[in-house]
């Protein structure tokens, strides 16, 4: 409900704050979060002042459903070739885990480098 700008003038010198409506169920003063309807009169304070029951939302999970058809035939399309992927053998790395070496094959004879 609309409150007259008479008592929003009082409310604001009582209590330091300017506010225009209420709540139509319980009365409570309306800040800036209220409840509404769109094409009905009125505000409410909370949607169970504003009579609404619980809705469950409806979602559905998984793949949107134009683009279910292209899911199926690329299953059937994999399921129908069989191929795995192969599994690398030792030779084909060419023993590259053994041929970690030194950056220098020389030793230093002797000298020192000082710098």
């Amino acid at each position: 409900m609309r409150l007259p700008p008479e008592q929003s003038v009082t409310l604001f010198e009582r209590f330091g704050c300017y506010v225009t409506e209420a709540c139509d169920k319980c009365g409570q003063l309306l800040g800036s979060v209220r409840y509404t309807r769109r094409g009905e009169d009125g505000a409410w304070c909370s949607r169970d002042c504003r009579g609404d029951i619980e809705r469950v939302a409806i979602r559905k999970g998984g793949r949107p459903r134009k683009y279910r058809s292209n899911a199926e035939r690329q299953r059937v399309y994999r399921s129908r070739l069989s191929v795995t992927k192969p599994s690398r053998s030792f030779a084909e790395t060419k023993d590259f885990q053994a041929q970690k070496t030194l950056l220098s094959h020389t030793p230093l004879s002797g000298q020192e480098i000082r710098a």
